[in-house]
C-alpha cells in the first residue's frame, strides 16, 4: 500500500500536470485562421475588431447616460449604418462582427494581390509606416496594449494600406498594367471635380468661439457682397490666382474681421483667407444632403467664372468656379491632388472587398471567441 507521503506526491504531480495543461489551453492563439490561404494574425484581427467597434459605437442607439466607451452597452445597442452597398441594422455585436470580417477579407485580398505582383514597398513607404506606428503608439500605445495589440500588429495593419497604394500605382499608374489616360483625367476634372477660387469670411470669432449675431453677420455680408462685386469686375480671367483676388481679400476682409472683434496686424494676413482648391467628389460629398450641395449648387446657379456668395454656416465665401486646365496641366494636377486615388481608388477598393469575400474562409471560431469583442477596453 502506498504511503500517505507517496499519495500526496502523486497528487501533487497530477495537479502540476493539470495546471500545465490548463496553461496550454489558456494561452492565446497567434492566428485566427486564414482567408484565401493567407494567415490572419491575431493582432491584425484585434486591430480590425477595434476599428469596427469604434465605427459601431458611433452608430449605436445608446440610452441616456450610456457612452461610446461603455462596451457592454454598445454591443447590445442597435446600430444602423452602411456596410459596402448594404444598409444594415443589427446589434452592436453583430455589426462589429460583420465589419471585422469585411476588413479581414480586404486585408487578405491585398496581401494576395501584392504577392502575386511580386511587389515590394519602397523605402519611403516603409519609413512612412514606421513613423505612423511610432506616432500611434506614443498616443494610443497603452490602449492598444490593453487590447492585446502589439506594435508589430499595428505595423502589419498599416503596411497593408501601403501595399494597397502600391498596387494602385502598379495597375493604374503611368507605368501600370492599365494606366489612366490623360483623356480620362480630363473628363474626370471637367465633369466630376470643381476647381474653386475663394475669399473666406469667418462668421466665428475663434478667440472666443462665438458666432456672429444677426447684426454682425449683416455687416459682414456687406463686405462679402462688395468683394463679390469687385471680383466680378476685376477677376474675370479664365486662369486662377490673379492678383485681383488677393487685392480684394486685403480690402474687404480686415473690416469684416473687425466686426467680429478680431483685428489683423496687416492686410497681408488677409491673403491666408484667399486661394484656390480642386475639390474631388469625395471632397464635395460632406457639403451635400437632401438633394442639395451647399458648395456646388450656388456656383452652378451663376455659371463658370462668375463670382457669388456661399453661406456655409461658420463662414461665407466669395467664390467662383474656374477650369483648372486653363491654369495647370493634367500632370501637375495629378501630382498635386493625387487624382489617381480620387479616380481609381474606390474601384480598386471595391475589387479587394469582392475578391476577399470570394476567397476560401478557414477562420477558427474558437480562436475568434478567445478575442471576443466583449473584452475590448476603452479606458486604461
Amino acid at each position: 500500500m502506498a504511503s500517505i507521503k507517496t499519495k500526496l506526491c502523486s497528487l501533487g504531480m497530477a495537479a502540476a500536470m493539470l495546471l500545465a495543461l490548463a496553461g496550454c489551453n489558456l494561452s492565446t492563439p497567434s492566428s485566427v485562421g486564414s482567408i484565401g490561404g493567407g494567415d490572419i494574425p491575431a493582432g491584425v484581427y484585434l486591430m480590425a475588431q477595434y476599428d469596427a467597434y469604434n465605427t459601431a459605437s458611433s452608430l449605436a442607439d445608446l440610452a441616456t447616460g450610456e457612452t461610446a466607451s461603455d462596451v457592454k452597452a454598445v454591443l447590445k445597442a442597435e446600430c444602423t449604418g452602411t456596410i459596402g452597398d448594404e444598409q444594415v441594422t443589427a446589434t452592436g455585436e453583430e455589426y462589429i462582427a460583420r465589419l471585422t470580417q469585411r476588413s479581414l477579407e480586404y486585408y487578405a485580398a491585398v496581401e494576395q494581390k501584392f504577392a502575386d505582383l511580386g511587389a515590394t514597398l519602397e523605402d519611403a513607404a516603409v519609413e512612412s509606416v514606421e513613423d505612423s506606428v511610432e506616432s500611434l503608439w506614443s498616443t494610443n500605445g497603452d490602449l492598444y496594449a490593453a487590447n492585446g495589440i502589439g506594435k508589430k500588429s499595428v505595423q502589419a495593419y498599416l503596411e497593408n494600406a501601403q501595399k494597397a497604394s502600391t498596387i494602385l500605382e502598379l495597375v493604374y499608374g503611368p507605368q501600370g498594367s492599365d494606366p489612366v489616360s490623360d483623356a480620362e483625367y480630363t473628363d474626370f476634372l471637367n465633369n466630376e471635380c470643381y476647381y474653386i477660387e475663394t475669399v473666406q469670411f469667418p462668421l466665428v470669432d475663434y478667440s472666443t468661439y462665438t458666432m456672429a449675431d444677426d447684426e454682425q453677420k449683416s455687416q459682414i455680408m456687406e463686405q462679402v457682397n462688395a468683394c463679390v462685386d469687385e471680383l466680378n469686375r476685376t477677376a474675370t480671367g479664365e486662369e486662377a490666382g490673379s492678383t485681383a483676388l488677393y487685392e480684394a481679400a486685403s480690402t474687404y476682409l480686415p473690416p469684416a474681421m473687425e466686426t467680429l472683434g478680431a483685428t489683423m496686424e496687416s492686410a497681408q494676413e488677409a491673403l491666408y483667407y484667399a486661394g484656390a482648391q480642386l475639390y474631388t467628389p469625395d471632397d464635395l460629398a460632406p457639403y451635400g444632403g437632401d438633394g442639395y450641395n451647399s458648395l456646388t449648387d450656388p456656383l452652378d446657379a451663376v455659371g463658370m467664372g462668375q463670382w457669388t456668395t456661399i453661406d456655409l454656416g461658420t463662414a461665407v465665401l466669395a467664390a467662383r468656379r474656374v477650369d483648372p486646365l486653363k491654369t495647370y496641366t493634367v500632370d501637375q494636377l495629378t501630382k498635386q491632388y493625387d487624382l489617381l486615388t480620387a479616380l481609381k481608388g474606390e474601384k480598386l477598393q471595391d475589387q479587394f472587398y469582392a475578391e476577399g469575400a470570394a476567397m476560401e474562409h478557414a477562420l477558427d471560431q474558437s480562436a475568434m471567441n478567445t478575442y471576443s469583442a466583449s473584452k475590448i477596453k476603452k479606458d486604461v
